[in-house]
């Protein structure tokens, strides 16, 4: 049984899940103080999990269908230029391509009818900001040829996702969930971006351009992601100003020495990718890291672990300020 579930965490991806769990999570903090429908809310985290995890099926599909492949010395399936346990679980005949599209399509479906049942008991809004948001999931594998993915990450996570769950909650669009959305977008977007660092090297050799990429090398790379984290803790200061919360939103602040061991994690792995740093004390909620390590993605995976662990905290005092001192 555990080896079923942990199969299944990893073909989707369920470790980045929390990006929509906590992006939801702070818009349905906000949409309570606005007294909007609990249930309703709670029924709309279930349909947006259920198309992020569709989404990331989807990816992996687009991914091992377009990825050059070659045989190794023990005339084992590999895919060229990507991250090691990159669909580890097609190579090695556990699904097949067939089976892993159709579970994607039924987790799209399932995440259409909550959006239908929205549409019937709210309005036709719902159904926007679903098929806004679905059609930007749906892209987003080709989008990584135009430079747009962090875009549609900061679309989705951003006013999409805000938007829809304070409509469906309150039965009204509010325009203040774009000012409250922008600090966990940005928080999302950073996620991504430490991803696409980290496969800096990986994404030019597929032509794949990204926002990382597109600076001349790794640590210029670097420094604008330090610059897209002081631009998210200035961000959280304009809910105050709009007089949304009180100033104690400051307290996402505390975070901030988790945004530095991010960046320190990183300029080690620009100097040598293999290198696993030791674990600081705080750095929790790394799950399957032993097996992780073993196949050979520790390097990677512990800084996708950092970066989504600091979402977790920060969206976490966020969604929590939110609710304690709207103002």
């Amino acid at each position: 049984m555990i080896k079923k579930i942990q199969f299944w965490l990893t073909v989707t991806r369920s470790y980045a899940l929390p990006m929509s769990i906590l992006s939801w999570f702070v818009a349905f903090c906000y949409s309570i103080t606005q007294n909007g429908n609990t249930i309703y809310g709670i029924i709309s985290l279930l349909g947006i999990s259920l198309a992020h995890l569709g989404a990331n099926m989807f990816d992996d599909y687009v991914d091992f269908k377009i990825l050059p492949k070659r045989y190794d010395e023990y005339n084992n399936l590999r895919l060229e230029n990507a991250q090691e346990g990159k669909c580890n679980y097609i190579l090695n005949s556990s699904m097949t391509t067939t089976q892993l599209l159709i579970i994607s399509i039924i987790f799209f479906g399932l995440a259409s009818l909550i959006g239908i049942y929205f549409t019937i008991k709210v309005g036709v809004g719902a159904i926007i900001f679903m098929c806004l948001g679905g059609f930007l999931a749906i892209l987003y594998p080709l989008l990584g040829r135009y430079r747009l993915c962090e875009l549609a990450i900061g679309l989705i996570y951003g006013p999409y996702i805000f938007g829809g769950v304070n409509y469906v909650m309150t039965g009204h669009y509010d325009w203040q969930t774009i000012i409250v959305s922008i600090p966990s977008a940005l928080m999302t977007v950073n996620m991504l971006y430490t991803d696409t660092l980290l496969d800096y090297d990986l994404d030019k050799k597929q032509n794949k351009k990204t926002l990382a990429n597109y600076f001349s090398d790794k640590w210029d790379s670097l420094d604008f992601q330090k610059k897209l984290l002081s631009v998210t803790y200035i961000s959280v200061l304009l809910s105050a100003i709009f007089d949304i919360v009180d100033w104690e939103i400051i307290l996402t602040y505390v975070t901030i020495p988790l945004a530095i061991n991010l960046l320190d994690s990183l300029k080690i792995f620009i100097i040598d990718k293999k290198a696993i740093p030791d674990r600081k004390f705080f750095e929790y909620f790394m799950e399957n890291w032993d097996e992780i390590v073993e196949e050979g993605s520790g390097a990677f995976m512990l800084r996708m672990y950092q970066a989504r662990n600091l979402m977790v905290c920060f969206s976490l005092i966020f969604g929590v300020v939110l609710l304690l001192y709207s103002s």
